[in-house]
């Protein structure tokens, strides 16, 4: 009789113990999957997102779905609940259009990163300072603004920007992030006049000798932040996620250095894994 009592303890501290192994797992299957959308050819987006949702999936045990869409129906996806969050509304100015017509179907965390800033760029040979200056200069430029992909908020104010200053011989050029960038490159390396549009925090500033021009009638707007949106319905759905979305925060310096390590080979998976290595309190902060 001992020993048989002896074997029914051991079986049940055995299975206590596996029943403990396994509480972390099971607790992450049964929370939500929380859906955020980026868009995956902005650095500044792919980055930040990923960033975020390696938090949610590691400390929070949350599983994350990212959903990559441009511009326009990332905004839309969040106000209606597709998704439950994003990490990419450049306000005041640059995506003021999305904002104004979904802002009382969203719920606004405030800025996860400050000091924005928007506008047309030329390489610093090029001897025009202001954006009106373009026009005398026009076929040296080919007559083209390189712009990044339809439903950029940046190419909007691009085209309010050649009919502000009266750029008559000129038309935006819709492409990439990629694909302007690798033009810039090619320009510069043959001492040829480009005009690109072009933002703050971005990578190509630590890479190329570039400089923004004069903007005084404001059409690319004073400077901002990059606010995080999300669904009214998470704050019941995970808490613990709004409230870890409500407190994140980068510094314009730190997103610029992930983005310039991502441009140099590194994957963004590692890159982001870096920063949570190196930054304990910053992601402590976060979350406490």
């Amino acid at each position: 009789m001992k020993r048989m009592t002896f074997f029914l303890g051991s079986l049940t501290l055995a299975a206590s113990a596996a029943g403990l192994s396994l509480l972390p797992a099971a607790q992450a299957a049964s929370k939500p999957t929380i859906k955020l959308g980026y868009v995956q050819s902005w650095p500044s987006s792919n980055i930040t997102t990923h960033l975020a949702a390696n938090i949610i999936r590691k400390r929070l045990h949350n599983p994350v779905q990212l959903v990559a869409s441009s511009a326009g129906p990332m905004f839309e996806a969040v106000a209606s609940g597709h998704s439950d969050g994003m990490l990419t509304a450049w306000l005041p100015s640059t995506h003021k259009t999305y904002y104004q017509k979904l802002w009382m179907k969203v719920v606004n965390l405030g800025p996860n990163l400050t000091g924005t800033r928007l506008g047309l760029a030329v390489p610093k040979y090029v001897p025009v300072n202001t954006i009106s200056g373009l026009e005398k200069h026009a076929s040296k430029f080919d007559g083209r603004i390189v712009g990044v992909g339809a439903g950029a908020g940046i190419n909007m104010n691009t085209k309010k920007a050649i009919k502000a200053y009266g750029l008559k011989h000129f038309h935006l050029q819709t492409s990439s992030t990629a694909a302007m960038t690798a033009q810039l490159k090619r320009a510069i390396s043959r001492k040829k006049w480009i005009v690109v549009t072009a933002w703050t925090p971005m990578w190509m500033w630590a890479k190329f000798d570039i400089k923004y021009l004069k903007d005084p009638k404001n059409v690319y707007g004073k400077g901002g932040h990059i606010n995080t949106l999300v669904n009214p319905k998470l704050i019941t759905k995970a808490p613990a996620v709004y409230k870890f979305l409500h407190r994140f925060t980068l510094s314009s310096a730190q997103l610029q250095k992930m983005m310039l390590s991502v441009k140099n080979g590194h994957s963004i998976k590692s890159v982001v894994a870096k920063f949570v290595q190196n930054h304990p309190k910053q992601v402590k902060s976060w979350l406490d």
